[in-house]
């Protein structure tokens, strides 16, 4: 079957790590506001967070809900305005490229969504910034909860892997033919198992190796996706 609907990962799918996902560089930059001796507890934390996420440390569903709760504390009272800062930063790691191949998958009538664990809010806010967002039916990932223009937590919509899948499976009536889902990481696993094209971003080339026992397909950035799905 053609493809025609494409389910996208956000943190390092849509734009590379480098080195920080959306959240860690949410966090860097609310960690850099709290230098007051009032807050040190919680700077302590937003670094303790950084480093544990950035080394896989919270992937059960247990040590995932910690870190949402976790996060979402770390981030209390901050200004809206800092997720346009955040935004700002890894926007700019989507190339012209990417951009423009977002843009021809749309216009070819390509179905497009998104499902992360990440942060809706900043998730939508770097998508408008890159001009890409009009690209996606739907961003699924945890909305913040906001109060007066301020941070006041998250909701823990999309915690695991599992929860990925099973919102795909809603998404697209529970029937993976003519579906491409692309990811690159321990939380887009299940989904690629299921989906009928699974695509493994994986730019630097390191995950093939890792993953040559499944019948996944490889590319390095975006911008190679349009070539792939035309060989398939």
């Amino acid at each position: 079957m053609t493809p025609h609907t494409i389910i996208w990962d956000f943190d390092g799918t849509l734009y590379p790590l480098r080195p920080y996902d959306s959240e860690q560089t949410l966090l860097r930059l609310r960690r850099m506001q709290l230098k007051k001796w009032p807050y040190r507890i919680r700077r302590s934390l937003a670094g303790w967070l950084i480093y544990g996420d950035m080394h896989q440390w919270f992937k059960s569903r247990h040590s995932r809900q910690l870190y949402g709760l976790l996060y979402g504390w770390a981030l209390r009272g901050t200004s809206v305005t800092l997720l346009d800062r955040a935004a700002e930063e890894i926007a700019a790691l989507i190339s012209p490229e990417d951009r423009e191949a977002l843009h021809n998958l749309h216009g070819n009538g390509f179905r497009m969504l998104i499902i992360s664990c990440g942060t809706l809010d900043l998730s939508e806010r770097i998508l408008q910034k890159a001009d890409v967002l009009d690209c996606f039916e739907a961003v699924k990932a945890n909305p913040l909860r906001l109060k007066g223009g301020k941070i006041n937590g998250i909701e823990p919509r999309l915690v695991t892997a599992e929860d990925k899948l099973s919102t795909a499976k809603e998404l697209i009536c529970n029937n993976p033919r003519g579906v491409v889902a692309v990811g690159d990481g321990y939380t887009d696993i299940p989904l690629l198992d299921w989906t009928q094209y699974p695509v493994m971003m994986d730019p630097e080339q390191s995950k093939q190796p890792k993953h040559a026992a499944k019948p996944y397909y490889f590319v390095p950035s975006v911008g190679a996706l349009p070539r792939l799905l035309t060989q398939l």
